[in-house]
């Protein structure tokens, strides 16, 4: 019952504002560049905290996320293996304008998790020149590695005209963000 009054109230709301529905010509121009946070590797054992960044052209729309290995950049150094693991998924859509503030984007890509071993006795220094600051990292070794094809939507809010928030849920990944709306700012 709440989504029927929901769906009508979103009705209405559009058809009071004389909003165009599907205005693919709303696309031309329309560049769009963000930053995302969410789950790489979802659905897995491997998943984890992820990073990634967004980019939209004229309605195509391309995103990342990657969740690398967290022990890699540990201080300690000790002849130890440690178990990690690391995944990352790129995404492909074709951003649809349903209202002027709401965009759906059905999405394809590719999903990668790896599981392997930190290996703590190796020790690669990688230093600032600027502050002379450095810090250690440690060589990443995977044992496995599981490829898939990735698929899901993604939903976008613009609710001021410089600034879109989004949530995407695809196979491997569940992530939201933030992006900024490029042509908006002309």
């Amino acid at each position: 019952m709440k989504k029927v009054l929901f769906a009508v109230v979103l009705v209405a709301m559009s058809m009071n504002a004389k909003a165009q529905w599907f205005s693919l010509e709303s696309n031309r121009d329309y560049y769009q560049l963000g930053l995302n946070l969410g789950s790489a590797g979802f659905g897995t054992e491997y998943a984890g905290f992820g990073f990634g960044a967004s980019l939209a052209v004229w309605g195509v729309y391309i995103d990342c996320l990657v969740n690398p290995p967290a022990s890699a950049t540990d201080n300690h150094v000790k002849d130890e293996l440690w178990p990690d693991q690391e995944a990352f998924v790129v995404n492909v859509g074709y951003q649809i304008p349903i209202l002027p503030w709401l965009r759906l984007t059905p999405l394809i890509g590719y999903s990668q998790t790896n599981y392997g071993f930190v290996d703590a006795s190796t020790v690669n220094v990688n230093v600032d020149s600027q502050t002379s600051t450095g810090h250690i990292s440690h060589d990443y070794n995977p044992v496995e590695r599981f490829h898939e094809v990735n698929f899901g939507a993604g939903i976008f809010v613009q609710p001021i005209e410089e600034i879109n928030f989004y949530a995407v849920a695809t196979r491997r990944a569940i992530y939201g963000g933030v992006s900024f709306v490029l042509s908006e700012f002309k």
